[in-house]
């Protein structure tokens, strides 16, 4: 049964930072020091790993982020075809002192506990309204892992 969106946007699947060339450099030289020590220590396949993992997070990192499709429906939050149902569904919070906007909501999954929708082309205000009719609104922080992150830049 298709549903009507009650308001609907995209953007970003995560907020992206330019790398700049120093940051390049670094990865690759923490990546020879990490596999230099475990092939000198004898543990190779922990070495290739190192270098495994590297390569897949500069390709990872240097790639821009996809723009999905966001919208909010009677039955839940919809990105990019993933229906997020209310009943799986705590609360929400959309902060109002941060540059980018976002919608934070909290699920009440374990294995992901908090959801970040990015928030462009309409109002942050328009999905506050719309979503206070069918979940909390509560105040949340993202875990201190993600602002440690971005500030190294992912």
């Amino acid at each position: 049964m298709a549903t009507e969106a009650l308001i609907y946007w995209t953007a970003p699947e995560h907020y992206h930072v330019e790398k700049k060339d120093d940051w390049y450099w670094a990865v690759g030289i923490i990546t020879l020091t990490l596999a230099s020590v475990c092939f000198i220590l004898g543990n190779i396949i922990p070495g290739i790993f190192v270098i495994v993992a590297s390569v897949a997070l500069v390709i990872h990192a240097s790639r821009p982020p996809r723009i999905v499709n966001h919208e909010v429906n009677d039955r839940g939050i919809v990105v990019d075809n993933t229906l997020y149902p209310f009943l799986t569904l705590e609360s929400f919070w959309i902060p109002h002192d941060e540059p980018i906007p976002r919608m934070i909501v909290k699920s009440r999954k374990t294995l992901m506990p908090l959801i970040i929708i990015y928030i462009e082309e309409v109002d942050p205000e328009d999905v506050r309204e719309v979503m206070l009719h069918y979940i909390a609104e509560t105040e949340h922080e993202e875990h201190i892992l993600k602002h440690i992150f971005q500030w190294f830049g992912f």
